[in-house]
């Protein structure tokens, strides 16, 4: 995507944070959740949730969402690292 929306790697307070082998950069996906509800209404879905990531760029906009993750390892992740991920400063 960096023709479209200008990322970078994840960086290392992320990571750990939010221990997950494709771990995507907050900056990145706080961008790709305002494009996926331009308007602010409606609700992120992420069925592979994993470290919650993308929850937690939702919950940084202030847009509701769900998500699923068959791994009971990530699930736990995700509890600790969703109000983690989504209170950080990025640039």
């Amino acid at each position: 995507f960096g023709d479209v929306i200008r990322s970078s790697p994840t960086q290392v307070r992320e990571r750990r944070i939010a221990r997950h082998p494709s771990l995507k950069p907050q900056a990145f996906l706080r961008q790709v959740v305002r494009g996926i509800l331009p308007l602010g209404k409606g609700t992120v879905l992420d069925p592979f949730a994993g470290s919650g990531s993308t929850l937690a760029a939702a919950n940084h906009v202030g847009y509701d969402s769900v998500g699923v993750e068959l791994d009971e390892h990530y699930v736990d992740v995700a509890r600790g690292s969703i109000p983690a991920l989504s209170q950080l400063e990025v640039t």
